[in-house]
């Protein structure tokens, strides 16, 4: 077996196992841009033939206040004769050791078979979901302007979802070349709140087909930086009303948007699972610490021993003594995306050894729910 990046040579090759991992496409998809700036594929070669590819996307997410490199997978296919063959492991291990080369800290995928990616050290930190709730539930008053946006208000957009979401556990940043495309494209609509002259909130939408009892509004993206300019864009989206009775709103985590509406829980119409593996330790000491936390943290992880140091706000990785707590690869990807407590990891099996620091991991690392935005 050749494991190898792909090169654009291997497009041809690439479509038929597209179509078997994620079905066929009407109209058909355009090729797949292999050379494209943030992206890199790679293939597994049987007897000179493509059996297997995965994609490595470079984002950024935020976690605990800080942007965190991370590695990005999708486009996991592999032939049906394949399957079970043990070529996904050395396809993916090559394709993260390249990664974390790069600077990759951690990695992110949507697990669909959570089974073949939990031996890499992936663990599910949450979903993103798709909920239903009906379109007169969004009427919450607002005071905040809105008005339609156009391409040139792209940067000002850019900029609430940076001052939102730097506020969360998890999201990616929406920059670089993976975001390059304004963000009023593509969709049927985009919609911002405006104090002042200053875009405050925007929302993202597709009016989709139908009206009366068949239509539904498509919600892609509902944020603002304060509680008025988002009444003001939920009071918008239910002016639909009398064409769609309903809308359909991705979601992660309880958004801020749902303690806003007038009807008690939306309806769960899908839930796709999140997972992260952690690709290197010194992913523990980027997060911000209170100043006035000072600590050393000794751990092990798979055999290999080093202390989390904290002074000053900050943090730093050292050489360990072999002392302190042992993780699971999966119990390194819960703690630091903070799902679980300690006490949990222990009764999971993910954590063992000395639990006198369990309080201040615990303390460290519980930074709120883990939520997500975008699906790749």
């Amino acid at each position: 077996m050749e494991i190898r990046r792909l090169t654009d040579d291997d497009t041809a090759a690439m479509r038929p196992l597209f179509v078997e991992a994620f079905g066929a496409f009407d109209p058909p998809e355009p090729p797949v841009a292999i050379h494209a700036p943030g992206k890199t594929w790679w293939g597994a070669f049987v007897a000179g033939r493509l059996v297997a590819t995965a994609l490595d996307r470079a984002y950024d997410s935020w976690f605990g206040g800080t942007l965190v490199s991370t590695a990005g997978i999708g486009g996991v296919t592999i032939t049906a004769e394949h399957r079970g063959s043990g070529i996904l492991t050395p396809l993916l291990t090559t394709l993260l050791d390249a990664a974390r080369e790069r600077g990759a800290l951690v990695s992110t995928l949507y697990a669909t078979s959570p089974g073949i990616y939990r031996r890499l050290g992936y663990e599910n930190v949450t979903t993103l979901d798709d909920v239903r709730v009906p379109t007169g539930a969004l009427a919450a008053g607002g005071t905040t302007s809105v008005r339609r946006a156009d391409e040139s208000d792209a940067e000002a957009i850019r900029a609430v979802h940076d001052r939102v979401v730097s506020r969360g556990n998890g999201p990616l940043q929406r920059r670089g070349p993976l975001f390059a495309e304004a963000p009023t494209l593509r969709v049927s609509g985009v919609t911002v709140a405006e104090r002042d002259g200053v875009v405050v909130g925007y929302t993202s939408w597709d009016r989709g087909r139908g009206y009366a009892a068949d239509g539904e509004l498509r919600v892609w993206d509902l944020v603002a930086d304060d509680e008025d300019a988002l009444r003001s864009l939920m009071t918008l989206l239910s002016t639909f009303g009398s064409v769609t009775p309903n809308v359909l709103l991705r979601s992660s985590g309880i958004p801020a948007w749902q303690h806003l509406m007038r009807v008690a829980h939306p309806t769960p119409v899908t839930s796709t699972p999140y997972a992260l593996a952690v690709l290197d330790p010194a992913a523990l000491a980027l997060p911000r610490v209170h100043p006035g936390i000072g600590a050393r943290l000794p751990f092990v992880v798979e055999g290999r021993p080093h202390t989390l140091v904290l002074a000053d706000g900050s943090g730093r990785l050292e050489d360990g003594d072999g002392s302190g707590r042992s993780f699971t690869r999966g119990g390194l990807a819960l703690t630091f995306a903070g799902a679980q407590t300690s006490a949990a990891l222990r009764a999971l099996g993910h954590v063992g050894g000395d639990d006198a620091d369990d309080v201040t991991w615990d303390l460290l690392f519980s930074r709120g729910p883990v939520t997500v935005h975008d699906y790749f």
